[in-house]
């Protein structure tokens, strides 16, 4: 971490909102993408990002650059953030019985038409494979990053991955429809 950012962190700790909103800027954009690609839902996702900023907004007092990075902590939050929203709306789905988001257009300039074939295959794995994938291959975090997030060892981390691309293969091999075989056979190699 930078004596630049440290400064940041302390003069926002102090109360100044511009050194706030200059430290965390940089890592909102990632962070909504994350939450959607959890959640399925661009308001969702702006609601667990908007519910992260204010939770590190009121603990930045906590924050120990020793243990995490900005970034690694603040995905940390977004992610349970995200996933507390997630058992709300399996709660109120199955009581209301709602249909699925339909397509909006947000989601057709974040989304091509490939990766969107590939993410409906990531969308049936278990929160947990998921949750690695988004973070490996959507927010391009390192193991040890992603561990650090989600508080698992760099193990752990490595044998969710495994099986995430296994059964996120067998899951593209089963939909093949639309997916190139180039693309199945990259996420076997991983």
């Amino acid at each position: 971490m930078t004596d630049e950012e440290m400064k940041k962190i302390s003069e926002a700790i102090d109360g100044n909102e511009y050194a706030f909103e200059i430290l965390m800027k940089p890592h909102v954009k990632n962070a909504k993408k994350t939450a959607y690609l959890l959640l399925h839902d661009f308001s969702l996702a702006e609601d667990a990002v908007q519910d992260a900023l204010l939770q590190i907004h009121n603990s930045l007092y906590r924050f120990k650059p020793e243990m995490a990075t900005l970034k690694t902590w603040f995905n940390g939050i977004v992610i349970n953030c995200a996933l507390k929203i997630a058992r709300k709306r399996r709660f109120w789905s199955k009581l209301n019985n709602d249909a699925s988001d339909p397509e909006t257009p947000e989601k057709k300039t974040i989304l091509n038409e490939e990766s969107a074939l590939i993410f409906e295959c990531v969308k049936k794995l278990s929160l947990k494979l998921k949750t690695v994938i988004i973070l490996h291959y959507y927010q391009d975090l390192s193991i040890e990053e992603i561990g650090i997030t989600l508080g698992l060892s760099e193990g752990t981390v490595k044998s969710r991955l495994h099986n995430a691309r296994k059964k996120l293969k067998k899951i593209m091999i089963e939909n093949k429809k639309g997916i190139h075989t180039w693309e199945v056979e990259a996420w076997s190699k991983n």
